[in-house]
């Protein structure tokens, strides 16, 4: 019985080095993708703000994540920040190809503020059953700043959709004038 524990408490602290990691991966490639959110928005300095803020938390959360790990004597990981680098760029491409840009940045805004809290509310059960109350307490400031920026996204939904309107009309008016030359 003693051996299967030890066993456990290793998988366990395993894991736990792992999810960090891929919450590290999930930061760098947020960062990224709100970096091309944000010029995507740059007619609405109030969506600008918004995003930039959500950005400054992720990357104080970057910076957080890296010290965890070399604390508990894990490099960054150069698997994940490939993976993460993969990320970026398949969302890069897609922006080029979103034609009602504004809308989707918040539907996509909002979905990464909520995988961000999916990911710490599994790292925060993880570092509570590998006995890791600092990691734990990290997750859950991350979680209380992520749920914060959940709200805050959905909070500015108005704004996007008035935006991608904006867009819309104005495409109709270039119509309208297309039409009648």
């Amino acid at each position: 019985m003693q051996q299967t524990e030890q066993v456990r408490e290793s998988v366990v602290h395993d894991k736990l080095a792992d999810y960090i990691e891929d919450a590290l991966a999930l930061e760098e490639s947020v960062v990224d993708q709100l970096d091309s959110m944000i010029s995507s928005v740059e007619r609405s300095p109030v969506l600008m703000e918004m995003l930039q803020r959500h950005r400054q938390v992720s990357r104080l959360q970057v910076e957080r994540l890296k010290s965890r790990l070399e604390r508990l004597g894990r490099g960054t990981p150069v698997r994940k920040r490939i993976e993460g680098m993969a990320l970026t760029l398949i969302k890069n491409v897609s922006d080029v190809l979103r034609t009602d840009a504004p809308g989707k940045i918040g539907r996509d805004a909002y979905l990464l503020a909520h995988t961000q809290v999916a990911a710490y509310e599994l790292l925060s059960r993880t570092a509570s059953a590998a006995g890791d109350a600092e990691t734990v307490d990290l997750a859950r400031t991350h979680l209380e700043e992520d749920r914060k920026c959940t709200e805050d996204v959905a909070g500015h939904f108005d704004d996007f959709f008035q935006l991608t309107l904006s867009d819309w009309l104005e495409k109709d008016a270039e119509r309208n004038q297309a039409a009648t030359v």
